[in-house]
């Protein structure tokens, strides 16, 4: 699943309903999730450890928005870090620190609106202290319902960056012995198929056979209906958490999974 798909898929889940009742028109948070992943390909900077993005996400929307988005509470800002993080991660760019996501708000901007600054800045993940909660108008700032909404949503969110991949498989046995590929982005894909991560020949390996996913901070090996089955380190295995040093055979085939 993509990264924007998957942003929508877990929001939706936070409020049962809630994109029905409440976001027909002004700002969709799937257009902030883009904002944040156009200005971190728009914003590159490019150092002897590779392409840096930014890491540190202010957008700012007006009173209406800044309400109707405040239902979605911490969540909202937490998944937009993580958009940052997993696209970084798809496609190779570095991170300098956690990926920190604020939402605020300001009379000045229209509804349907929003501004959005970033940079890039080493930050420690702990240092998540609260703002102020920002006074809703014709809301006195000291209002319950101040603290009860807008408290948490403008919070300040961290998302750890993920580590960089230094994981690749590698063809042990069978015709493509010795062929390898880096593990590398969300999901690297095995088989037969030319369109494939690592094309195999062997007539016991699917066409597409299995796939490394990421999931978290660590790697799953999926078997993709195959015919002749996946296994990890000769147990038969239909998901199966990997780490460098294991095997996985597909049909005939063996790889080994390599790396620090």
């Amino acid at each position: 699943m993509g990264v924007l798909k998957d942003f929508e898929r877990r929001l939706e889940g936070v409020i049962e309903g809630f994109f029905a009742r409440a976001f027909r028109s002004g700002i969709q948070p799937i257009e902030l999730a883009k904002a944040v992943q156009r200005y971190g390909e728009q914003n590159q900077h490019v150092t002897a450890d590779g392409i840096v993005i930014p890491n540190v996400y202010r957008l700012t929307v007006g009173p209406k928005d800044h309400d109707r988005l405040s239902g979605f509470g911490r969540s909202l800002p937490r998944e937009l870090a993580e958009v940052v993080v997993r696209t970084a991660a798809e496609r190779g760019w570095s991170l300098r620190g956690p990926v920190k996501v604020r939402i605020d708000v300001d009379d000045e901007v229209r509804y349907g609106r929003y501004t959005l600054a970033g940079r890039v800045e080493s930050i420690d993940a702990e240092d998540e202290r609260p703002a102020a909660p920002a006074s809703a108008p014709g809301r006195p700032r000291g209002s319950s319902a101040a603290t009860d909404t807008r408290q948490p949503f403008d919070r300040t969110q961290a998302v750890e960056p993920v580590a960089t991949s230094m994981l690749e498989l590698v063809v042990a046995s069978g015709e493509d012995a010795g062929a390898r590929t880096a593990v590398t982005g969300s999901r690297v894909s095995i088989g037969r198929l030319a369109s494939c991560a690592l094309t195999l020949t062997d007539s016991t390996v699917s066409r597409e056979h299995a796939a490394l996913v990421r999931r978290g901070d660590g790697w799953w090996v999926i078997d993709l209906a195959s015919t002749n089955g996946t296994r990890v380190n000769g147990v038969r295995a239909a998901e199966q958490p990997v780490a460098p040093g294991d095997r996985i055979e597909l049909g005939d085939v063996a790889l080994d999974l390599r790396g620090a």
